[in-house]
């Protein structure tokens, strides 16, 4: 009997794990019949090939919390009563929920997208996810190091967690780069400031740590007067990081654009990527710069990182200083807390502020780069991620 498959999405914009699920219900569709539901599909930025069902649940959960969850339960229970699937796959925590909840014969696959232990910033929090965790055919974790934060964090069984790293779609990304998705300003400042634009992309929340890059950036430019930093995002941080701005007076160094529903010219163009990340589950963007063949500089912050630019070092450990490894550079990880202007720079951000001076000033180092990660990027091919998840279905 050919297989079922219900994949479960949070929302159909903004973050990487919901473009991961669009990209997954289109793969799968060629293997299995696929139905893709969203719970909240207002704001459509990825789409998919799949048949599609958007449950329409507002996403502010509002003051009763449990009511739009109860609510998200009974309308994924009905599909899942018309639809008669045989696995159903989840991303992010609400899905997990609701998948979990609505459980009938169909296996439950959940995929953890983060260092969840990171992610809890209560008891009860902390029991829901064992709950849910606990409930799970299999799982499938987004790195090395957080099946083992899974592991360790949640005593979840190693041998129902198997790590599968998101896909690079190198072809499309690249013919994305070629799209003209600029404003007048944007062309010209791009133009203008070639060799000297470093970027990032991410939500402006507390886990990106935008802040220890636009703390790091004041010594970037203290060295090269005219170096630029490009934030694409949006989120609850953008005033705080408005006020670091200005408050270091790099309003003409560093700027916000926002978020980008196509990125890729823009890191395109950029000479330099910064990944300031306080935590992550993996760090979909550095397989993403491959594709754009732009150069990193990473926090190696738990987890991800250090998987994806140096993966034959021990992943258990930290980097202490600059460590110029063999797919991009790792600097120590930054330690998440919110500095002032005027408090100096910790020895994490120092270390980001030099290797982000040596790249931009080294260009022999950044072609070595290029060149290196163009070939790491054939590691993540759509086809070999689609396969180790058609092998976790199978195995159920």
């Amino acid at each position: 009997m050919k297989n079922r498959i219900m994949i479960i999405s949070k929302n159909l914009t903004g973050g990487g794990a919901e473009r991961v699920a669009t990209n997954l219900a289109g793969c799968l569709s060629k293997f299995a019949e696929v139905l893709f539901v969203v719970l909240s599909g207002q704001n459509n930025t990825y789409g998919t090939t799949a048949k599609t069902i958007d449950l329409n649940l507002p996403e502010n959960k509002g003051k009763f919390k449990v009511l739009w969850h109860y609510n998200a339960y009974k309308k994924v229970k009905k599909i899942k009563k018309d639809f008669k699937p045989t696995h159903c796959i989840s991303f992010m925590a609400e899905p997990d929920l609701a998948n979990v909840l609505s459980k009938g014969n169909e296996k439950i696959i959940i995929s953890v997208r983060n260092k969840r232990s990171s992610s809890n910033p209560t008891k009860f929090h902390l029991w829901k996810n064992k709950w849910v965790f606990s409930k799970a055919d299999a799982i499938v974790s987004l790195s090395q190091m957080v099946k083992k934060d899974l592991v360790e964090f949640f005593d979840i069984s190693e041998d129902i967690i198997t790590p599968i790293y998101n896909p690079c779609y190198t072809e499309i990304i690249q013919k994305k780069c070629r799209e003209d998705v600029f404003s007048i300003e944007e062309k010209n400042f791009f133009e203008k400031n070639k060799e000297k634009i470093v970027i990032t992309a991410g939500r402006l929340n507390i886990q990106k740590g935008q802040w220890h890059l636009i703390r790091a950036f004041k010594k970037v430019v203290d060295e090269i007067s005219d170096a630029k930093l490009v934030i694409l995002g949006q989120g609850e941080e953008e005033d705080y990081l408005k006020n670091l701005i200005r408050d270091l007076n790099l309003e003409n160094n560093v700027f916000i654009y926002g978020f980008k529903a196509n990125p890729y010219p823009y890191l395109n163009r950029a000479s330099v990527f910064a990944f300031p990340s306080v935590f992550e589950g993996l760090g979909n963007i550095l397989i993403e710069c491959m594709a754009c063949q732009l150069p990193v500089v990473s926090a190696d912050c738990p987890y991800g990182p250090k998987e994806l630019l140096s993966p034959e070092e021990d992943f258990d450990s930290f980097v202490s200083d600059i460590d110029y490894a063999q797919y991009g550079v790792l600097v120590p990880p930054m330690d998440g807390k919110k500095y002032s202007s005027m408090d100096p720079l910790k020895f994490s951000e120092e270390c980001m502020a030099n290797a982000i001076i040596e790249m931009l000033n080294n260009q022999k180092l950044r072609e070595d780069y290029k060149e290196r990660i163009t070939n790491r990027g054939k590691d993540f091919s759509p086809d070999k991620i689609t396969e180790q998840w058609l092998n976790v279905i199978k195995k159920l």
